[in-house]
């Protein structure tokens, strides 16, 4: 015999299908985000063993522009304190997705009698 399953059952699992949509779209962005700050702190590292007169070309379109050493570092700095505060960002939205999901599997699982909900995966 099949149950029907309540509006409001069928409304939690939907709010977690997309929450575990959200998630998975946060996990991704912070992968990318977590991937460029590694790129620019192996730059960072490489650029502060160049001396100050190095000659630097930076692309800016389709263009090659002479640069100094100090203003490639100042850039860089800023792009690694903005990724920074990004993947903070990043991190703190998970955490509560997380909990998000979580407390709504449990509500799930009351609801429609311990029938099983996937839970969160990392």
């Amino acid at each position: 015999m099949v149950e029907k399953v309540s509006r409001e059952a069928e409304a939690k699992y939907l709010k977690y299908m997309k929450l575990r949509e959200t998630l998975a779209k946060i996990l991704q962005e912070k992968a990318v985000a977590q991937g460029a700050l590694e790129e620019v702190e192996a730059l960072l590292g490489q650029l502060k063993e160049l001396s100050e007169d190095t000659e630097l070309y930076k692309l800016t379109g389709y263009v090659l522009i002479k640069t100094k050493r100090d203003d490639v570092l100042k850039e860089l700095e800023e792009k690694k304190d903005d990724l920074e505060i990004k993947l903070k960002a990043l991190e703190s939205q998970e955490k509560k997705l997380r909990e998000d999901i979580e407390r709504l599997a449990e509500e799930l699982k009351r609801m429609l009698g311990g029938a099983g909900v996937a839970s969160v995966g990392g």
